[in-house]
């Protein structure tokens, strides 16, 4: 658990807290230990001198004590507000930004909405309630059992019989909670995932009149009360029987000790002091089996959140993996950015290789993909996107076009084979420096819930009023925007909510044009607009291709005829692959996917809706 839990906190600070707690534990013991020689003191001659020195050591200790236990809750609580649930959550969101998509499926999202809400809420109390309760429940019956020997010894060898097992039965009852809560916290990262799904399906299960309810999500609350209320019992039976035998086990040494009094073997006031180290020596024993349940489900937490801060994210290609992809540098003249500069100028890290500007080819070396599954997505995909040229991808749908622009994106990692821009292995590019040379635009547009101006400023946060004016005329948004209440800055609502498809799109193209990145990635971006805009945004789009990179995923005849190149995917059993590459209008006359898929598109441009 330490490991764990100094992987993910300051270690400095919580070693800190965690000696005083040590040390706070320790004088409580050792306070109530010096009452053995002050009420001897008192009983058997008075307060006398030697009382009053007793007194003012115990006193000293007791001040001593509260000191200490002062200092350490501070520092405690310092480390669980500031350490835990700021900084650890401040790391796993900022890890979580550099994952690649691939790793977001349905469990890992709710894995990590379980890890930001209940577990860091979780692992702030250890800090400041489990690991003090386990220094006063391990430490203060240690201190007082050697104080027993003062006493008597056979009384401290029976109590030091009674502890041993007490010791190994907590164990026991650890590992059974460990179990209990493993499957409790599998339930609700199943719970989160089926209300994150809820919400994601609103729109289908409206369609389909299952919006009160949607019998996976009741599934999984009934799991996850029927794994809690199996959690309680299963925890509750050995706490119990810790209890009863702890209980037992003391009861039978204040008889026995009772049995030396009357054999006249043991001291009536030494009696008395053991009943009052033995019941001061219960209650953090007792303690122990409370806190073992809050002990293993940190545990638990601190496992999940571990287990996510140390996925591999896309930067770690940078540290030369297991590809041994070699980052070095690029010298280049005119447009190049220098081995410590970003494009923008500023400085990188001395394994990032640097990129030609003016080069900003994409190339596809033999790409195989797969989602995880022994099914291939794309097998043995070649291509290159030249700079100042639209290059449109083509084919039916699931044929793998989209997952080709995430590719170059880097949202995956290619199962085989490699991507280049400006002849450098997107493997050796920072996530960072990777998201500055491109700009995309995918069919699944999300708006924050803010203004149109600052949903357009996030492409680029120092932007002058008159560049984001710019990225509006070029998206076609204008008369749009000048017909709202407030203009630009009228609030968008969660998700874009306010606005229809096509807008939510425009709002996504000016956010790229405003970039204004060498490279632009756009999935059918005309899907969701009327024929007006349309026209204007592909004019728009033709003028962008002069001085960048443009890869577009088409289904349009408009948008594929103003391409400069085309590829063309067919799917097959063993992954799609490029069935046809070349000029449109060459491809046109070529029998094959290309001309089949210009008839049927035209042909259905002649439908009328009759009846």
């Amino acid at each position: 658990m330490w490991k764990l839990l100094t992987r993910t906190v300051n270690e400095k600070a919580l070693r800190f807290s965690t000696a005083l707690f040590i040390l706070s534990a320790f004088l409580q013991g050792i306070t109530l230990a010096l009452m053995i020689p002050l009420l001897r003191e008192l009983f058997y001659r008075g307060m006398g001198p030697q009382f009053i020195s007793w007194l003012v050591a115990t006193c000293a200790c007791a001040a001593a004590t509260i000191l200490v236990d002062t200092i350490a809750m501070f520092s405690s609580y310092r480390v669980s507000v500031f350490e835990v649930c700021a900084s650890m959550m401040d790391r796993v969101a900022a890890h979580v930004l550099a994952l690649p998509l691939g790793w977001f499926d349905q469990k890992n999202k709710a894995s990590v909405v379980n890890a930001l809400s209940k577990q860091v809420n979780t692992l702030s109390h250890l800090t400041s309630i489990v690991i003090p309760l386990l220094c006063n429940a391990f430490i203060i019956p240690l201190v007082l059992l050697v104080a027993c020997i003062i006493i008597d010894v056979r009384l401290s060898l029976l109590m030091a019989a009674a502890i041993l097992p007490l010791i190994f039965m907590w164990k026991r009852m650890r590992k059974t909670i460990t179990q209990a809560n493993e499957l409790e916290s599998q339930s609700a990262q199943q719970v989160s995932a089926r209300v994150l799904e809820f919400a994601y399906l609103q729109p289908i299960l409206r369609a389909t009149k299952h919006d009160k309810l949607w019998e996976p999500v009741g599934e999984a609350l009934r799991d996850d009360s029927d794994a809690v209320l199996r959690g309680l019992a299963i925890k509750g039976r050995p706490a119990q029987s810790f209890f009863f035998i702890t209980t037992l086990c003391f009861a039978l040494i204040i008889l026995l000790g009772l049995n030396f009094v009357l054999d006249l073997t043991l001291d009536p006031l030494d009696y008395i002091l053991v009943v009052t180290l033995v019941a001061r020596m219960t209650a953090p024993l007792m303690q122990a089996a409370i806190v073992a349940s809050e002990l293993n489900n940190a545990i638990v937490a601190l496992t999940n959140v571990d287990a996510i801060l140390q996925t591999k994210t896309l930067d770690d290609a940078l540290q030369l993996g297991a590809d041994g992809i070699a980052a070095d540098g690029f010298d280049g003249s005119d447009g190049t950015a220098s081995a410590g500069e970003k494009p923008d100028g500023t400085d990188v890290a001395p394994s990032e290789p640097a990129i030609d500007l003016a080069n900003t080819e994409i190339a596809f070396n033999d790409v195989i993909f797969s989602y995880g599954s022994n099914k291939n997505v794309l097998n043995k995909v070649s291509m290159r996107m030249h700079r100042n040229t639209i290059t449109a991808i083509v084919g039916p749908s699931g044929a793998g076009k989209t997952t080709i622009l995430r590719l170059i994106a880097r949202f995956w990692e290619t199962t085989q084979g490699s991507i280049t821009i400006a002849g450098k292995d997107i493997r050796t590019l920072s996530s960072t420096q990777l998201m500055q040379l491109s700009s995309m635009v995918f069919q699944d547009v999300y708006l924050f819930n803010m203004s149109i101006k600052e949903n357009i400023r996030i492409a680029r946060p120092d932007a002058t009023d008159t560049q984001i004016q710019k990225a509006i005329d070029d998206a076609n948004l204008t008369q749009f925007v000048a017909a709202l209440p407030q203009g630009w800055d009228t609030n968008v609502g969660p998700a874009g909510q306010s606005l229809s498809g096509g807008e939510r799109q425009r709002v996504a193209i000016a956010r790229a044009f405003l970039k204004d990145a060498p490279i632009l990635l756009l999935d059918e971006i005309t899907s969701a607009l009327d024929g007006e805009n349309e026209a204007a945004i592909t004019s728009v789009i033709q003028k962008l291709s002069a001085d960048k990179t443009v890869v577009v995923v088409a289904h349009r005849l408009s948008t594929i005829k103003n391409a400069d190149y085309l590829y063309v995917l067919k799917p097959s059993l063993a992954g799609s692959y490029i069935a046809q590459e070349g000029k449109p209008a060459d491809l046109a006359q070529q029998e094959g996917p290309f001309k089949a898929f210009i008839e049927a598109s035209q042909a259905t441009m002649h439908w009328k809706v009759t009846g």
